[in-house]
């Protein structure tokens, strides 16, 4: 099956997706995590990122996130910081319930370079059929809250966008 592929790949990965949490806030019916747990809830340790990390010196870009919410990692900030040090672009996807004021100064601070707001719904009954939390008010708020932080503060990045898993339940 895998007879045409290299053993050893012909060179390192210039972009990562590093899984910093599994833990969540959110009950979202498109998430395994919601219906079934098949590891324990567990944060990727300081040591084992910088091993992933510095074990990677192609990575130009770095994805932290997978199915967790990394807002939920108290490392998070640190962990922006250890990459941009090394001029790696990061981002990450995140429900934006926990995108409260303070924390918005902190990536902005951080120098996170893209911050997607994950909302899979347009009206708070959609939101809550999908997410699983009655959360949508509050995360459009802290969306407009992140927007006035970044003019107040006259900071381009993160670049901020909205992002949205296409189905039945919120097409319309």
């Amino acid at each position: 099956m895998f007879a045409d592929r290299p053993v050893v790949a012909p060179a390192l990965p210039a972009c990562l997706y590093i899984e910093i949490t599994n833990r969540c806030n959110s009950l979202c019916e498109t998430c395994p995590r919601t219906f079934i747990t098949r590891e324990p809830l567990c944060d990727i340790t300081w040591e084992n990122f910088k091993h992933v990390v510095d074990s990677n010196p192609a990575m130009n870009r770095a994805v932290l996130h997978g199915i967790g919410e990394p807002l939920m990692h108290k490392e998070l900030l640190r962990m922006i910081r250890y990459l941009k040090a090394r001029n790696v672009y990061v981002l990450f996807n995140t429900n934006g319930v926990l995108l409260h004021r303070p924390m918005q100064e902190k990536l902005i601070e951080a120098g996170l370079d893209e911050l997607r707001i994950s909302l899979d719904g347009a009206t708070p009954e959609t939101y809550f059929k999908i997410r699983g939390i009655p959360a949508l008010d509050k995360v459009i708020q802290k969306s407009a809250e992140m927007v006035a932080t970044q003019r107040r503060l006259n900071a381009l990045n993160p670049r901020l966008s909205f992002f949205f898993t296409g189905m039945k339940a919120n097409l319309p």
